[in-house]
């Protein structure tokens, strides 16, 4: 297996012309950037209350960065329950607030879902609806190649099923597009022009079967590590890794409060340097003494954003 777990990309200089600009409504990243979390995370806290607040970060701070998918691995039996509160927690974020009753019936898990940060995705229906928008829509029934469609319009909307579409079932949600508003208007969307959120998904297998599911994805999937003991890079070392590699996707790794990904790899029986392209420490000179599994990913995810846009 490939080794390269502190790698020397030395120093460069590059000349960068600052501009300062928002795009809204914001495209898919060319590089797709995927999270990987230990179910354990939320160990630290008590209360359910406080274990849905803590999920409810990595969910805001995920899509401010457009992260295109949220992985948790079962890093240990006792966290099977915290892997599925995660999921459920982040479900229930990424879903249109408009579309939330049809899809969340009263869940013990989601008792706190209320105190949870709004995403306010480009596909939740922000300052809509109008024409050219694209938002979530759930697939109320399905009739040879029309589809009735509830998209938050104050009625639900039939629609023209596009080639191809078996996929498309009852209790689907997709992405639509809106045409017109009166009367409403719809065209199914396969690959949306604006960023959707992120996918969820449990690895039940630990670290090593996370890592594993992203190897089989070939050489052009780059899988960066998080750690103290990592080297420090710069925004123009990511990007220079990145075209290296041919990158097309990238996976982050990160470790649990009480363990890092060193001390879970030793666990399992192996080494992370022999799994991953690089281990990197995004928080050099840390001002406390340690850094919370979500203040590591806001800092990586920063640098990540200024290298992969």
């Amino acid at each position: 297996m490939e080794k390269a777990s502190y790698i020397d990309v030395g120093l460069r200089c590059y000349n960068v012309v600052s501009r300062t600009y928002s795009i809204w409504p914001p495209p898919p990243r060319k590089v797709k950037i995927h999270l990987v979390l230990p179910a354990s995370y939320d160990s630290t806290e008590p209360t359910l209350q406080l274990k849905t607040t803590k999920w409810g970060i990595i969910g805001r701070v995920a899509a401010v960065f457009r992260v295109d998918s949220i992985s948790i691995f079962v890093d240990r039996a006792s966290s099977w329950r915290s892997a599925q509160l995660g999921e459920s927690v982040l479900r229930y974020m990424w879903t249109a607030p408009y579309l939330r009753k049809f899809l969340f019936p009263k869940m013990p898990e989601l008792a706190y879902a209320g105190l949870l940060p709004p995403l306010q995705l480009p596909t939740h229906g922000v300052g809509g609806p109008k024409p050219g928008e694209t938002r979530q829509a759930l697939v109320r029934r399905v009739k040879g190649v029309v589809a009735l469609l509830e998209a938050g319009l104050g009625q639900e909307v039939e629609v023209q099923l596009p080639r191809g579409s078996r996929h498309i079932r009852r209790g689907s949600v997709v992405h639509v597009r809106i045409e017109d508003v009166d009367p409403p208007k719809l065209r199914i969307v396969d690959k949306p022009d604006v960023y959707t959120g992120f996918k969820i998904n449990i690895v039940r297998g630990g670290l090593k079967a996370a890592l594993m599911k992203f190897r089989k994805r070939g050489s052009s999937t780059v899988i960066l590590a998080t750690d103290r003991k990592g080297q420090m890079l710069a925004p123009e070392d990511l990007k220079y890794l990145a075209n290296k590699r041919q990158a097309t996707e990238v996976a982050v790794f990160f470790g649990a409060p009480d363990l890092d990904l060193f001390e879970l790899a030793a666990l399992e029986g192996f080494k992370l340097e022999d799994y991953v392209y690089a281990v990197l420490n995004t928080v050099p000179w840390q001002g406390t003494l340690t850094v919370r599994v979500e203040e590591a990913l806001a800092a990586t995810l920063s640098l990540l954003n200024i290298a992969l846009p």
